[in-house]
């Protein structure tokens, strides 16, 4: 059912092509379900950028080829057709519609290329070759906005490796992070997406093995408190690194924003960031379209815990400026 031909490399006879491409790297910086995504969109949505596209994932070995031998078109048509015949209308954990277009996480092809879903030592050249590659076939004059929610916080190795990279961090109430995780993964259990069984290798694999499917489908129900302390302490752990690193950065490196704020003053927020990156559009969008809100539900076990919840992140909370008229 795969979209491409992994094993046959087109690319390759073209890579000198790339080898002297620069890019200018903007990170939006989140953990999982913290609205990363929906910022990814918007401000994709305003042509200032290049960005990484489920294309991009899936046509890798070829984006080079394609784009010399003037098949994109062709190829993203393709894409297209085969999205509608195998794939439902949207990720299933969110309303995103799935086209070749839409705006993915470089994460998957660090991990179909290397294993590891971030930036290290041994995924590195596999995401510089990956930005060229985009850059070359995209606009040259554009900085290339990238996300992944498992590089949150790793931006003191980023800043390291790429000196002129900024950093966009979303910030959302960690309850809604947590709930919002916790459904995402029990409904990408629940019933397999093909979409996600594509872009993650490990995913696929929990799918063709019945034992591990029905362990982790216990592990993440209510049944068992495991997987909801485990998500509490994960969030917890990387939301401290990111208070201890985010001093190494100068101020002109980054921005914060809130999710919360992001929902309710759309049109304003993108406009702290678009004069933060020192960015001039011409759009005449107004952001808040984008915005569909949506009633959610909270586990049971999460307000069971939510005091130990708030306890537990109380420094990431203040740093946030969250009120606890906000997260109650």
């Amino acid at each position: 059912m795969a979209p491409f031909k992994p094993n046959i490399e087109l690319d390759k006879k073209y890579l000198d092509e790339i080898e002297n491409v620069t890019f200018n790297p903007i990170f939006i910086m989140g953990v999982q379900r913290s609205g990363t995504s929906i910022l990814y969109k918007i401000l994709s949505a305003t042509s200032s950028f290049n960005i990484v596209t489920a294309y991009h994932i899936f046509k890798y070995s070829e984006l080079l080829h394609n784009h010399i031998n003037n098949l994109e078109n062709k190829a993203k048509n393709n894409l297209a057709d085969f999205f509608k015949i195998h794939f439902s209308t949207d990720r299933v954990i969110d309303r995103m519609q799935i086209t070749p277009d839409f705006a993915e996480e470089y994460g998957f092809i660090l991990g179909q290329k290397a294993s590891q879903p971030k930036i290290t030592p041994k995924t590195l050249g596999v995401f510089i070759e990956l930005c060229k590659k985009i850059q070359f076939i995209s606009d040259n004059d554009k900085s290339i906005l990238l996300k992944n929610p498992w590089d949150f916080s790793n931006f003191v190795y980023i800043k390291k490796v790429f000196p002129n990279a900024k950093f966009i961090f979303i910030h959302r109430n960690p309850i809604k992070t947590l709930n919002s995780q916790l459904k995402a993964m029990r409904a990408l259990l629940k019933q397999k997406s093909p979409y996600m069984a594509l872009l993650s290798p490990q995913y696929n694999q929990v799918f063709q093995n019945k034992i591990m499917l029905y362990y982790y489908r216990f592990l993440y129900s209510s049944i068992t408190p495991i997987r909801s302390i485990t998500a509490i302490r994960n969030l917890a752990k990387v939301t401290e690194c990111f208070l201890e690193d985010i001093s190494s950065l100068n101020e002109d490196d980054y921005i914060c924003i809130r999710y919360e704020d992001l929902c309710r003053e759309t049109d304003l927020e993108i406009g702290k960031i678009l004069d933060f990156l020192k960015i001039k559009t011409e759009s005449k969008l107004h952001y808040s379209d984008f915005i569909k809100p949506r009633k959610t539900t909270e586990l049971k076990e999460l307000k069971i815990m939510k005091k130990f919840i708030l306890k537990r992140m109380k420094d990431y909370l203040s740093y946030c400026e969250y009120t606890l008229k906000v997260l109650l």
